[in-house]
């Protein structure tokens, strides 16, 4: 609840579903396409109202629960940066060329080296 501000107690079945970009401007997006579709497993994460406030930057719907869900998310931490990621549960996302642009943009994001 406090770090990462929510949580997830399920997901879809492994399989092809669609990421949606939701905030492009914000650096941990930077280089990465508006939509992108990937073979993974949807993670439901829910937020918690109670937990610390999260941005949501990419979402992706779960046709089994007719629902979005956050897929890429910062933490509004005072003091750090926190990036939550749900994908990457294989070898398939990881090769992936958004999923590897995504990963590359958090690690210089949470450092505080992201370009103005």
């Amino acid at each position: 609840r406090t770090l990462i501000g929510g949580g997830s107690r399920g997901h879809d079945k492994y399989g092809e579903f669609e990421v949606v970009v939701s905030e492009p401007a914000h650096a941990l997006m930077r280089g990465v396409p508006a939509k992108f579709a990937l073979q993974d497993e949807l993670y439901y994460f829910e937020p918690d109202a109670q937990g610390s406030p999260i941005k949501v930057l990419a979402t992706a719907h779960s046709k089994s629960k007719s629902k979005s869900y956050p897929q890429v998310f910062i933490v509004e931490q005072p003091q750090g940066r926190v990036v939550g990621i749900t994908l990457g549960h294989d070898a398939a996302a990881h090769d992936h060329v958004a999923y590897i642009q995504l990963l590359r943009n958090a690690v210089v994001w949470t450092a505080g080296k992201e370009t103005k």
